[in-house]
């Protein structure tokens, strides 16, 4: 019963706040919750396939996006939440969305994004088969504390796997909590030759441990092991494979590979053969590297950047020469209030570029961060929109790094304001 009436009040509130408001992905399940606080747990329990848990600091987006992608081209029926709602409210109100007028799911798997404090509360509702640990950084203090804290959570959830877990060999922090789970354990990540475009917490806190060095003899899965524009080569259990992607940016090449180490134990074997082919076939998720084309004809891509891993990611991937960049800085809650992080950040990828514009709440912080490393502003517009107009103005490649809530604005304003470059 439960299940029917915590489904049936989840539309209701969701239609409600599309009618009134045009969004609200998180409070139906709030309420829901509220109301059947075992709703999630008996809900999952009716998937055959189970539930797997995606999580980590950065990545877990588009990541799932990624596997649920290749498990639906390999005809299963993927139950996501495909909006990035990854708090426990948030999966309840996908699962009432998802499901049929009378609480019924017919999906055959669960993939699901989980934000790094949620997963361990999720494990207490549900036990997953499987469990991918993507990195772990330091993200939003205020609200969780020291990394850590952070790891500790995500190593709850890798104790919980019920089949084994997928980790990131490259991150020490992961490194550290996987010898406490009592199931296999399969590694993905990039190449050594490729460690300067992936540079773990340790290196950003510039931190000379042997942990650190502890990841290196770790046997990958699958391995990024180059890449050249959006060409990629991967060793997948020791066989090279090569993809031309529409995901950009080197950080979405990695969670490609985090994908199909994952969807390799998912799949039987004769299956998995296909799947970087597929993964060719990807497209990005939202936020996350979107192109758009402006009534003036101007081209721009949005990326979001919310701590020091995923910026200097973006810098890396977008930064060079023949860009021009703006860096939009909010401090809402739903950013971290504490922006102190902007100083871990390395701007090096900027050194004789310089940036076109910042804008958002914290703009002016911005480009104070960009002056102690000698890197010129040119102008700061805290409003978005104009700052979006004036980003456009001129020839030039045109890449917007965000903040989330700024990330949102923008997407919403571009998604009804320009062409969506497919």
């Amino acid at each position: 019963m439960q299940d029917f009436l915590g489904t049936l009040i989840g539309k209701a509130v969701r239609l409600i706040l599309s009618y009134r408001t045009g969004g609200g992905h998180a409070l139906p399940g709030l309420v829901v919750e509220k109301l059947f606080p075992r709703y999630v747990s008996s809900m999952l329990s009716q998937i055959p396939g189970g539930v797997v848990i995606i999580t980590g600091t950065n990545g877990k987006t588009t990541t799932t996006k990624i596997v649920s992608h290749l498990l639906n081209s390999n005809g299963l029926r993927v139950l996501t939440n495909p909006t990035g709602s990854n708090l426990t409210r948030g999966i309840a109100s996908s699962l009432a969305q998802h499901a049929n007028a009378f609480g019924r799911l017919k999906y055959d798997i669960a993939i699901l994004e989980v934000d790094e404090a949620t997963a361990r509360r999720l494990v207490g509702l549900v036990a997953p088969r499987w469990v991918l640990a993507l990195n772990v950084s330091r993200d939003q203090l205020d609200r969780y504390g020291e990394v850590d804290t952070i790891a500790s959570y995500i190593g709850s959830a890798l104790e919980a796997a019920t089949e084994g877990v997928i980790v990131n060999a490259n991150d020490p922090h992961l490194s550290e909590r996987v010898k406490k789970v009592k199931k296999p354990v399969y590694y993905f990540g990039a190449s050594p030759r490729l460690s300067k475009f992936f540079p773990s917490d340790y290196d950003l806190a510039a931190v000379d441990s042997s942990i650190e060095k502890a990841t290196k003899s770790h046997k990958t899965d699958v391995e990024l092991y180059r890449f050249n524009g959006q060409k990629v080569e991967y060793l997948v259990g020791g066989k090279k494979y090569a993809a031309n992607l529409q995901l950009s940016g080197q950080h979405n090449f990695l969670n490609g590979a985090a994908a199909l180490a994952l969807c390799r134990r998912l799949l039987p074997p004769e299956k998995a053969q296909g799947l970087v082919a597929e993964l060719s076939r990807v497209s990005l998720a939202f936020g996350r590297g979107e192109k758009y084309r402006l009534k003036n004809g101007a081209e721009v891509e949005l990326v979001l950047v919310k701590n020091p891993a995923s910026f200097t990611q973006a810098l890396l991937s977008y930064g060079g020469a023949g860009a021009h960049l703006m860096i939009a800085i909010n401090d809402n809650i739903a950013d971290g209030r504490d922006v102190s992080w902007l100083w871990d950040v390395d701007f090096s990828p900027l050194n004789g570029h310089g940036v076109r514009l910042t804008s958002g709440k914290r703009a002016a912080d911005m480009a104070l961060r960009l002056r102690y490393d000698g890197i010129e502003t040119q102008k700061i517009e805290p409003q978005l929109q104009p700052a979006l107009h004036a980003l456009s103005l001129g020839s030039g490649r045109k890449v917007i790094l965000s903040t989330y809530t700024a990330m949102l604005q923008l997407y919403n304003y571009l998604n009804k304001n320009a062409e969506k470059i497919t």
